[in-house]
């Protein structure tokens, strides 16, 4: 196991970490006053990052899932890893929708004023359950207690599903954009939210030097995923098309052609799905290549992210709405403020430091287990 910290991108982190520092205070004085943030363009920057660490966060849901369910031994140094990658990413996804909210005590409204008719409800709710199941499976790991391991990676599949399928299930029952909206919706966030979770471990393990053959099979996942991925985006673009709603097609239009397009051509559709693509067949010997891959693959779902949130909200829903009121919080543009930039920022900044100073705090999750073979 590597337990070097890179100098350089620790430096990185502690930027990230100020940037945090700042849009925390500004959460704080501002609320929502701070962003860019409007009646036709609700939800932004924030939103972008929770769903981006949200899709991060998959990454010990499919370890769980290829370990326990189909028997993929070779995975199973790499548990603890993708445990603590799991963790990492929840506390960033949620510190990235709780800034977005102005108001940081409004994450626990849910709790409060319970509604299971609500998808947000049970949106909430199984997060809530995927950060305590992803802590006592962390507690697990370290205690190096197999039998509770198992019970814990077990209990996280059922559990890690549900709470990926209702971020895309809450999406698509929001018909009034139709970009948005439809059955496809809550089967690509899955798919997408596996696909990440293992370019991520597949990237940290690499760079922990924890498992060179668990690099290696993770990989080959990681590449059918991204095939899945790929068939399904197509899929969910190919129905709206042909579904014609005139909504629709307009946000079609500003995904493809708008201001944003570059985020869906040049981060999702190129780096992070054309060089993939053409890279991973070719690791069949080469971690490093496909660490390097994967790494593809998590920038271009940032620009997916962002792709999916913000062009669907740059068109009016009613016709005409964009020119009967004028007003600053009435636009149909949309572009983060610097607090959202620093929130942005700050998370990746933390998710940096944790990845970095994980190898040194927590040496048994990242793979100095009995089971753990060194790669060479």
């Amino acid at each position: 196991m590597n337990a070097r910290v890179n100098k350089p991108l620790l430096y990185l982190s502690f930027i990230g970490l100020a940037a945090l520092a700042y849009s925390v205070v500004d959460v704080f004085i501002h609320r929502t006053g701070g962003t860019h943030l409007g009646s036709y363009v609700p939800w932004g920057m924030g939103v972008v990052m929770y769903l981006l660490f949200v899709g991060f966060s998959a990454g010990g849901l499919l370890v769980s899932a290829l370990t326990q369910m189909f028997g993929v031994r070779e995975l199973k140094p790499l548990g603890g890893l993708a445990t603590y990658a799991a963790l990492v990413a929840e506390v960033c996804a949620g510190i990235a929708i709780a800034s977005d909210l102005g108001r940081f005590e409004r994450m626990f409204n849910f709790l409060l004023s319970p509604s299971l008719t609500s998808p947000m409800w049970w949106m909430f709710l199984f997060f809530s359950a995927v950060l305590f199941v992803s802590f006592m499976k962390a507690w697990a790991f370290a205690k190096r207690d197999d039998g509770l391991v198992a019970f814990w990676s077990w209990v996280s599949i059922p559990v890690g599903l549900c709470f990926y399928f209702t971020n895309g299930f809450f999406f698509s029952v929001l018909t009034g954009h139709g970009l948005w909206s439809g059955p496809v919706v809550p089967l690509l966030f899955v798919c997408a939210a596996l696909l990440c979770g293992g370019a991520l471990v597949t990237a940290l393990a690499w760079w922990s030097m924890t498992n060179r053959e668990g690099v290696i099979r993770l990989g080959c996942v990681v590449q059918l995923l991204l095939v899945a991925f790929v068939v399904l985006e197509g899929l969910w673009l190919w129905i709206g098309w042909q579904g014609g709603r005139v909504e629709t097609l307009a946000a079609m239009r500003n995904l493809s052609a708008g201001p944003g397009a570059w985020a869906f051509w040049g981060l999702h559709v190129f780096a992070g799905m054309a060089l993939p693509l053409f890279l991973l067949p070719q690791t069949e010997d080469n971690p490093g290549l496909a660490a390097w891959a994967c790494l593809l693959i998590l920038v271009g779902f940032a620009g997916a992210r962002w792709a999916f949130v913000v062009p669907a909200q740059s068109v009016p829903m009613l016709p005409g709405l964009d020119t009967a009121w004028q007003h600053p919080r009435l636009m149909l543009s949309y572009l983060p403020s610097l607090a959202e930039w620093s929130m942005a920022a700050g998370v990746s900044g933390l998710a940096l430091f944790g990845f970095l100073m994980g190898p040194r705090f927590f040496p048994g999750l990242y793979g100095s287990g009995p089971q753990t073979t060194k790669a060479s």
